[in-house]
């Protein structure tokens, strides 16, 4: 897009107004946020947990509103975290909400993506991701 000359992307945000996240179709050139770096320390399943504590700030009232989806991330062995955007604003690794579309991969897949080492639509063309559900 930005190639054509399009330099407001406001357009094609789900939140206009608001910082895009790090990936889902994200450019290679999109910096990581500083407060990512959690991702490169903890042990196996701590990374994962740390980081969902960066991403609680952002489920803002306005976000839900936008949004309003229930997702999960399924890390199989090490658990599956849920995101209500839609009812309650919670991420949670013990929430029994039926999520609307499921994603499922490993830790490492899911740190790639959140340090923009990875597009999340590589992860899926390539079988690293899988995704259940309606994204819609």
């Amino acid at each position: 897009v930005t190639e054509e000359g399009i330099t407001d992307l406001d357009q094609y945000h789900n939140c206009p107004g608001t910082p895009l996240i790090p990936d889902f179709f994200l450019g290679d050139d999109y910096p990581t946020p500083d407060s990512y770096s959690a991702a490169d320390s903890g042990t196996s399943g701590g990374r994962i947990g740390e980081m969902m504590g960066k991403f609680r700030p952002l489920l803002t009232p306005e976000v839900m509103q936008k949004t309003a989806i229930v997702f999960a991330l399924d890390f199989g062995e090490l658990g599956k975290w849920t995101f209500d955007v839609k009812n309650k604003g919670t991420i949670s690794d013990n929430d029994d909400t039926s999520a609307d579309v499921t994603f499922q991969m490993t830790e490492d897949v899911f740190i790639k993506i959140v340090k923009g080492e990875l597009q999340s639509t590589a992860a899926f063309m390539s079988g690293q991701m899988k995704i259940q559900g309606n994204l819609m």
